[in-house]
């Protein structure tokens, strides 16, 4: 059973208009419109230096656009900090670890908990059956590591490091979940458990991911947007984009 409430609306769960981000001169990501409803599974692909991590940091509020219009459930996001979008419902993973080395699962998965509630900075350690420590067990569960939370995070495989990392961007109950290459550095007898587990994740939270193997990309993803400088440059299905002559020229070519 899922730990997550169930969230339902007519609308959809993100929209991009004319989003852009600028550095400068540099120009990261230009012109991105987007429309991704509720329940979607979106995978966001392209070559390095495509701008898709700046686009995620966009709309997570890490690197506010520049430029254009960002829209979650109805509510304009643009001007809003990270943290208002995260108490929102959008949850994040990064590609570098945000995990705390010395702690244990349990103990990173406390902490996530407890960084979404009024009085999140509070020494007072909650005591057995305390509701923060049961959403912990949910969490674990839900990311399959309820069998190791007492180890160290740094005693823990590369791939369920990645499984905490997901359970950490879950504890707010996100009602848009984005993973940042969530498969990187992953062997390939890991990769099917992560797969296994955004499977299970609940039909009615939004996901988005960044990820640079197609097989994991396709296997968690109804649409495709391809990024290249920048840019949107293909809009697909999970199931016909490899078959796209322009993505099998800046994606699948790579390195050919």
């Amino acid at each position: 059973m899922s730990a997550s409430p169930s969230f339902t609306s007519d609308l959809p769960a993100l929209t991009l208009e004319g989003v852009g981000r600028r550095f400068g001169a540099l120009r990261a990501v230009s012109d991105v419109t987007l429309r991704i409803e509720q329940g979607e599974r979106r995978a966001i692909l392209g070559p390095n230096g495509a701008g898709k991590t700046t686009l995620f940091n966009t709309i997570c509020g890490d690197y506010p656009s520049t430029s254009g219009k960002i829209t979650f459930f109805g509510t304009d996001i643009s001007q809003l900090k990270p943290h208002r979008r995260a108490r929102l419902g959008i949850g994040r993973t990064y590609q570098s670890s945000t995990l705390f080395s010395g702690l244990s699962v349990r103990e990173n998965l406390y902490l996530a908990v407890r960084a979404m509630k009024p009085g999140r900075f509070s020494l007072i350690k909650a005591g057995p059956g305390h509701a923060d420590l049961q959403r912990v067990q949910e969490l674990a569960r839900q990311v399959r590591v309820d069998h190791i939370l007492d180890t160290r995070i740094d005693a823990v495989s590369h791939g369920q490091r990645r499984q905490v990392e997901i359970g950490m961007a879950l504890a707010g109950n996100p009602r848009l979940l984005m993973l940042d290459e969530p498969a990187a550095g992953l062997s390939a007898a890991e990769r099917p458990e992560l797969v296994a587990l955004m499977a299970e994740l609940p039909r009615d939270l939004t996901l988005i991911l960044i990820e640079h193997d197609m097989d994991v990309a396709l296997a968690n993803s109804e649409k495709v947007t391809v990024m290249k400088d920048g840019e949107v440059v293909v809009e697909s299905t999970s199931d016909k984009v490899a078959d796209d002559p322009l993505v099998q020229a800046i994606y699948l070519g790579e390195g050919h």
